[in-house]
């Protein structure tokens, strides 16, 4: 028996030991980053579709820009009638995608970091600038970005609450459908969320050691982000605040002055740069749209919409593992944290009310929170952390209630929903071990919950991930969809595993 007992505690500590290994740990960032590199690769330039027109905006300014030097694109805001080179139709080679709009030059709705970013991309691949740019091309920057931005959410998550969560993490914004179709589109918000996240991961090493050489680069950061789109330079009050109060508390005042005049004076030639770049091309245009731009309509309502709005374009989306991502981040804004994960929910709040101040009250423009979407995807970590923590009666609920909730994103006018009646009997067994604690104090009913949440949480990740490796053909089952050029980045598939992944292929009833 002691011998047996001795086994058990050797195999055990060498479990532990491996997992604790930097080798294994190694291979299971390498083994989660790959999938979920290629899961949002997969098919990235048809979902979101791919006559996006919002993307175009900064296509064909990128294009034109490197092209003839001066950008044009469409608008609808108010440009004089001088302006105007263009209105009419504009497609794809004479098919689809489409789309009717009014070209202005110059164009000056937003700075040209962004728009320089994609043209290139478009340019390289030698798109015309007279016809709709293909997603394909502009989208492939974002993807690699995402990318980069993936690790820094491991890397943010693992140094606030350990390598698990940084794992969870980063699985979660490469499988939650929202999240991952959002960090697809070429829209400026992406490249900010990235700088974001970078920017947050320097703050918080600063809050940890408030050393100078961590904020050396924040001011190249926040201006990249500034002439991305002009709330880019929203993320210097944000750096400001933390370093004031860190700074503070460590009573090093006299280093809050050299530390914040360091920062606003090395972000102001971005600043002059943005100014500049608009005056240059037409004074009376630049003034113009920058004072439409400042007064979108905005009030007390939008953070309300942000909640009852979820969407990666302009049409509600019901992603249930989003919404139990907003719950999550509800929750744990109200949760007494201190320290480095207190910073994570500032810096999600904070985005939120940059979301509110600029994004309009009503409107559904989405991208507008992208940047917020990597620190939703550690809270939701949390979250999931917290279900299996707890694992009661209310923490089965949520998990069984929302986490399953993507399996109606397989169903389209081939493919029937779940039958009432397996809902009925599935839902009632996953309840029923947590009813039972409410009466039996059991440790193997506690040992049951956990397992039936941790299950309910694979399957959810399994339905997230069967949805998005097979979006564009559930959705494009029944009628036709625009397609263009592919790119080898666009034609990634997983290997031997694909087949429990296609959707023709797998049990939906």
């Amino acid at each position: 028996m002691r011998f047996e007992h001795l086994r058990k505690v050797g195999l055990w500590k060498i479990g532990i030991e491996l997992i604790s290994s930097s080798t294994f740990r190694l291979i299971v960032f390498l083994l989660v980053f790959v999938f979920t590199f290629i899961l949002r690769s997969h098919n990235y330039d048809r979902v979101p579709t791919a006559n996006h027109l919002d993307e175009m905006l900064y296509a064909w300014s990128g294009l034109y820009l490197i092209e003839e030097g001066v950008p044009v694109s469409w608008s609808t805001l108010d440009y004089p009638k001088r302006a105007q080179v263009f209105k009419g139709k504009i497609s794809y080679k004479g098919g689809i995608p489409e789309a009717s709009v009014t070209l202005y030059k110059p164009w000056l709705d937003e700075p040209p970091g962004f728009s320089l970013l994609v043209g290139a991309f478009a340019h390289f691949y030698k798109a015309e600038k007279t016809d709709f740019v293909p997603s394909s091309y502009i989208r492939m920057p974002v993807v690699l970005l995402a990318g980069f931005t993936s690790v820094m959410i491991f890397l943010i998550g693992r140094l606030v609450s350990g390598f698990g969560t940084g794992i969870l993490a980063m699985l979660i914004f490469g499988t939650t459908p929202i999240l991952v179709f959002a960090s697809r589109s070429a829209m400026p918000e992406n490249l900010i969320a990235f700088l974001l996240t970078l920017t947050t991961y320097l703050l918080l090493k600063f809050y940890q050691q408030p050393k100078f050489l961590y904020l050396l680069p924040l001011p190249l950061l926040v201006g990249i982000a500034g002439l991305s789109k002009p709330t880019g330079y929203f993320l210097l009050p944000l750096v400001l605040f933390i370093v004031f109060m860190v700074l503070y508390k460590l009573k090093k005042v006299k280093l809050v002055l050299r530390f914040s005049l360091y920062l606003i004076i090395g972000t102001i030639p971005f600043i002059i740069f943005y100014f500049w770049y608009g005056l240059h091309f037409d004074q009376e245009i630049f003034w113009q749209i920058t004072s439409t731009q400042s007064h979108r309509p905005v009030g007390f309502n939008s953070l309300a919409w942000f909640f009852i709005s979820p969407a990666y374009r302009t049409l509600i989306f019901k992603d249930s593992w989003y919404v139990f991502g907003l719950l999550s981040a509800a929750y744990f804004i109200f949760s007494p944290l201190d320290g480095l994960k207190r910073l994570i929910s500032l810096t999600f709040v904070y985005w939120i009310m940059v979301v509110m101040i600029s994004g309009g009250e009503g409107d559904l423009l989405p991208w507008y929170r992208f940047p917020a979407f990597p620190f939703l995807a550690i809270l939701t970590a949390w979250g999931l952390q917290y279900l299996v923590k707890r694992a009661d009666f209310f923490a089965t609920f949520l998990a069984a209630g929302l986490l399953l909730g993507n399996r109606l994103l397989l169903v389209n006018p081939f493919r029937p929903n779940i039958d009432p009646t397996n809902f009925r009997l599935i839902f009632s067994a996953l309840m029923l071990p947590s009813l039972s604690k409410f009466i039996f104090e059991e440790k193997w009913l506690d040992k049951a919950c956990r397992l039936i949440i941790v299950g309910v949480i694979v399957i959810g990740i399994y339905f997230n991930v069967v949805y998005i490796y097979n979006a564009f053909e559930l959705d494009c089952e029944s009628k036709t969809c625009p397609i263009v050029p592919s790119t080898f980045l666009s034609s990634l598939r997983f290997p031997f595993i694909w087949r429990w992944l296609v959707v023709g292929e797998i049990p939906l009833k």
